[in-house]
């Protein structure tokens, strides 16, 4: 009862702070300031306590706890099992409670020390308490047979086969099983990443409430100018972390999901990113206000959604409302926090447009004094087009609910909506981040423009014709790669000549030279990679992709999982891979994992599909498209293959293919499908009976004339020697892929040296 208790109490607290500390804004008297201060200091005290206790009890396997129980159990490493603090619902809002109340420290001296402490722990510590509210509703003390009393509950004599228990009531007989073990963690996230990238996320989340609760107090106190640069190193951190953190889930998602990408759209991934791209338009656009004293309006605006969209990124991926349509887990959590997330959102909502409509007439709009050819201007386009891009991708995230409310059934949009709306963007995007570092503010002239834009144009177009002879062929991509390398070649020379001077205004250029590699690395990792399925029978060489693979067998690992060994040969070098397959316990689904031969200019990813006993052998048939191939007087003449992408119910691959035999003519249509990494395959019966025919592996080709396939032809009256054991790969070669990881690096480093500028501006 502790736990129950401290979370309780900490609550009300909290709440109690916020009351003084509005009563002293009210009052103007600052008689029960320290009173609201040292209430705040016990609060975060108090989620210390509590949040240290559940720790403690998760490592000593308490498993009377149903949060406990639901998520852990006794084979997982340390810091797996400190990962499974916040796996489930309510370890996830204690999470982000936890980090408001730490970041709520230093936030607090900061302002005290800018004058800016009332109004803003007024906002703040409303957003500190309606988290622990959700701890209120969403308890992870809450006993295990509070919630399955039917099941854990007894009275009387205890039975022999209960052998761990608790008494609730002695002297009535009145007795709870403790189960033994716990249902464990989730397959997906028992991988060392996540035990990094959540905090990170949510360290993020709490951020983007400071330039929130800034912009608030800012319109209470009526400073509509100075609050920015106050306001404007937590909104670089709060940018920075969540960008950090977006980018672990991706390469989480790549090293561990098996579909070879790092980002799929996904409403969980969507929800992250929609608040991080306003806060990244919000820090242009306050360098514009604090140059020329414009966009005042703007930024009030920005500041406050990108907290807004943090709630409704928690509303769509915690309410369960997406559950039919993403491929992440989500749970349903109840009624009660349903509508208190949407009474959340509501409650922010008010608060921060409600100030802001009513200080609307107050807000000074300054006359335009800049041209088109100015930073500003630029800075302005740049900041627009992050707005409509996370516009865009917010419309295509909600659409469940949209096509809900519209035509009474949830239906997502598929990829191609998101990919054909943002595509034109992030050209506009790299445009603009190159101008905007050359364009002087208020006014560039042409002459001056043209000899600072010549150079990078001319290195741009060099380095676009050489993407063209190395395969991007398609104009749009062409586009977008001369749009990448024209943002690369302004900052790298914007960059050198900073370096010969003010070294610390390097972070702006840094950060979109990162950015640019990483826009380059998308592209050539994730529209030109090679794909080819590959049937690989246990000790049998196949060449595919540049390389031999020889499957020779598997071998256990930890907690009963198994590694298919793969030998993988080119030339000289030699490697191993090891994809692993197993069941996951908590659903009976199959979990595939990758491997992954990271090199210099590419990674070599091997994912498995599916392991085929020994069975009736068959004939392994190639097939090139328009041609006919004859096996044992079986006439087979491919015509190509169909591909429909649906992200409920499977993506479904089916071949078209003439098969003639003797008198018989058909078209028959061996299918493939791939739902959520579960890969099955729908073989034909011929209508001769002679013979089964399914799909081996589909191998798309830039030409469409040379696309191939390869089917198992396998006769149905003859008696055949069984096959060895097969193991079924996708195996992927992501060309440049380490661009994505090396731009990463280097956009977190212009963000590092942003936050100190910005802190030093600050003083």
């Amino acid at each position: 009862m502790l736990g129950q208790y401290l979370v309780y109490l900490t609550f009300t607290v909290s709440l109690l702070s916020t009351i003084f500390y509005w009563y002293v804004l009210q009052s103007k008297s600052i008689q029960f300031l320290n009173y609201a201060r040292n209430l705040f200091y016990i609060s975060v005290v108090g989620i210390i306590a509590f949040s240290s206790l559940l720790i403690y009890f998760i490592f000593t396997h308490q498993f009377q706890y149903n949060y406990i129980w639901g998520h852990s159990s006794t084979d997982l490493p340390l810091p797996l099992l400190f990962s499974t603090f916040y796996a489930g619902q309510e370890g996830s809002f204690n999470l982000w409670a936890l980090f408001t109340g730490i970041l709520g420290i230093p936030l607090l001296k900061y302002a005290i020390k800018r004058n800016y402490e009332i109004e803003l722990m007024v906002v703040f510590g409303s957003i500190f308490s309606v988290l622990l509210l959700f701890l209120v509703v969403k308890n992870p003390f809450t006993f295990i047979w509070d919630v399955f009393p039917k099941e854990l509950i007894g009275q009387g004599k205890i039975p022999s086969t209960v052998t761990k228990y608790i008494w609730l009531n002695q002297t009535e007989g009145i007795w709870a099983m403790v189960p033994v073990e716990g249902k464990g963690l989730n397959p997906l996230l028992q991988n060392y990443w996540m035990v990094i990238h959540p905090p990170i996320l949510f360290i993020g989340f709490t951020a983007m409430s400071i330039p929130f609760s800034y912009a608030v107090a800012a319109l209470i106190k009526r400073d509509f100018q100075s609050w920015i640069i106050i306001a404007k190193p937590w909104i670089v951190f709060g940018s920075m972390i969540l960008g950090c953190g977006i980018l672990l889930g991706g390469f989480w998602a790549y090293e561990t999901l098996g579909w070879g990408g790092f980002w799929g759209w996904d409403p969980v991934e969507n929800s992250s990113l929609v608040p991080w791209l306003v806060s990244v338009a919000s820090l242009h656009t306050m360098r514009s206000q604090k140059n020329t004293q414009g966009f005042i309006r703007t930024n009030f605006i920005l500041s406050i959604l990108c907290f807004l969209l943090v709630l409704y990124s928690t509303f769509l991926t915690r309410s369960g409302i997406l559950g039919e349509t993403s491929v992440h887990s989500f749970v349903t959590p109840g009624a009660f926090i349903y509508w208190l997330l949407l009474g959340t959102i509501l409650l922010f909502s008010t608060m921060g447009f409600g100030f802001l409509i009513k200080r609307w007439k107050e807000i000074p709009k300054p006359e335009s004094t800049y041209s088109i050819l100015s930073r500003e201007y630029s800075l302005f386009l740049g900041a627009s087009v992050l707005v409509i891009s996370s516009f865009f991708i917010l419309i295509g995230t909600s659409s469940p609910i949209i096509t809900t409310l519209m035509k009474g059934k949830a239906s997502a949009v598929e990829i191609n909506y998101y990919i054909q709306t943002v595509l034109p963007l992030a050209i506009a995007l790299g445009i603009l981040s190159g101008l905007g570092q050359i364009l002087w503010w208020k006014n560039t002239p042409i002459k001056t423009l043209s000899k600072k834009i010549f150079l990078p144009v001319i290195l741009s177009l060099i380095f676009t014709i050489v993407s063209y002879y190395f395969g991007a062929t398609e104009l749009a991509m062409l586009i977008l790669l001369f749009s990448s390398f024209f943002m690369l070649s302004v900052n790298l020379i914007v960059l050198w000549k900073i370096l010969k001077g003010k070294i610390y205004l390097a972070g702006s250029p840094i950060t979109h030279i990162g950015f640019s590699i990483m826009l380059i690395g998308f592209i050539t990792s994730a529209k030109y990679d090679s794909k080819q399925t590959i049937s690989l029978e246990e000790g049998k060489t196949i060449s595919a992709l540049g390389y031999n693979l020889t499957y020779v067998g598997y071998e256990p690992l930890e907690r009963n999982n198994y590694a298919f060994n793969i030998l993988v040969n080119q030339g000289e070098n030699n490697y191993t891979v090891l994809p692993t397959m197993f069941i996951n316990k908590q659903d009976n689904n199959i979990i595939r994992q990758p491997d992954i031969l990271n090199m210099l200019i590419k990674d070599f990813y091997v994912s498995p599909l599916s392991l085929e006993d020994g069975k009736a052998a068959g004939q392994e048939v190639d097939l090139v498209k328009n041609k006919i191939s004859t096996i044992n007087g079986v006439s087979l003449k491919y015509f190509g293959y169909t591909f429909v992408q649906n992200q409920k119910t499977g993506n479904e691959l089916t071949l078209s293919i003439e098969y003639k035999n003797k008198s018989v003519k058909e078209i028959i249509n061996p299918k493939m499908l791939n739902m959520k990494g579960e890969v099955s395959y729908s073989s034909v019966k011929t209508k001769d009976g002679e013979f089964d025919i399914s799909i081996i592996s589909v191998n798309p080709a830039k030409s469409e004339e040379q696309t191939t396939a390869k089917i198992l032809l396998t006769s149905l009256t003859s008696v055949q020697e069984p096959k060895k054991e097969t193991l079924i790969v996708e195996a992927t070669i992501k060309p440049l892929i380490i661009l994505v990881w090396f731009g990463t690096a280097i956009v977190m480093l212009g963000y590092l040296i942003t936050l100190f500028r910005r802190i030093k501006e600050s003083r």
